[in-house]
């Protein structure tokens, strides 16, 4: 690989800096975890795989890091090359395979249907049965600070709440014994900000799902970033004042019945 840039290099040191202080704050590793680390191949797990090392190396307490990769058997996909880049890093590496294309062979009424919902599903609850299984304390997602944003202006305007992917919460459908969290450590980190980091290392092309042009010309996500970043224009920090509106959540000034008597009885 070529010299790395100095940009690349400021800035997989500042999301360093900033998933260090999201994982202190949110308390998303501690003594004795075992991190299991969603690597499916793009340059946000990459990147956080290469954070969680560096944390690894300079936490005063010590914690394990294992990977593990959803596999749809998508032609277009080399998932191979991932457990090769792991081989090389010494990193233990799991690979959960599911034949998605033969699935939707077999199921006519999903045949012409795109199956990014339900693919998704599947891939969240494999990766959920197999941190349970290796008895991880915590699943790594690579989701970034836009990611957040975007889920939680998608929920807003769907009638689905006031929510979005928290940086460290429980993974309800793992089982009411399990202990497990689910931590998002590049959660308050800018997706351009990620993508510069990734300069600094030299990823294996993996290839790309056959549904991602279809998905990013239909799809609510896509749509949520295009009209944040239409807003930015007009808000030019809207990025850090989104991060800070969604950090500080005034209850009493919502529409929610259930926090009504919470609210009466406060000071």
């Amino acid at each position: 690989m070529s010299e790395v840039p100095a940009a690349a290099k400021k800035a997989f040191a500042k999301v360093c800096a900033q998933a260090a202080s999201t994982s202190a704050g949110f308390k998303l590793l501690e003594s004795g975890d075992r991190v299991l680390l969603a690597l499916s191949g793009g340059l946000d797990s990459f990147v956080m795989l290469e954070v969680i090392c560096q944390l690894a190396r300079r936490t005063p307490f010590k914690f394990t890091v294992e990977c593990a990769t959803f596999d749809p058997g998508f032609p277009e996909m080399d998932c191979r090359r991932i457990a090769e880049y792991c081989r090389e890093r010494q990193i233990i590496h799991h690979r959960v395979f599911m034949d998605i294309p033969q699935y939707l062979h077999d199921s006519p009424q999903e045949r012409f249907r795109r199956p990014c919902v339900w693919c998704s599903r599947m891939r969240r609850g494999k990766l959920y049965g197999l941190a349970r299984e290796l008895g991880a304390s915590k699943l790594a997602l690579g989701h970034h600070a836009d990611d957040l944003m975007e889920s939680f202006f998608i929920s807003l305007v769907r009638g689905q709440g006031l929510t979005t992917m928290g940086p460290n919460v429980a993974a309800d459908c793992a089982g009411s014994s399990s202990t497990l969290r689910i931590i998002r450590p590049l959660a308050e980190v800018p997706e351009q900000l990620v993508k510069t980091a990734a300069g600094c290392f030299d990823f294996p092309a993996v290839g790309e799902c056959p549904y991602k042009e279809e998905l990013a010309a239909s799809g609510d996500r896509m749509w949520a970033k295009q009209t944040l970043k239409s807003i930015a224009k007009r808000i030019p920090d809207l990025h850090s004042l989104m991060l800070k509106s969604m950090g500080k959540a005034e209850l009493q000034w919502l529409l929610d019945k259930r926090y009504l008597e919470y609210i009466n009885n406060q000071p």
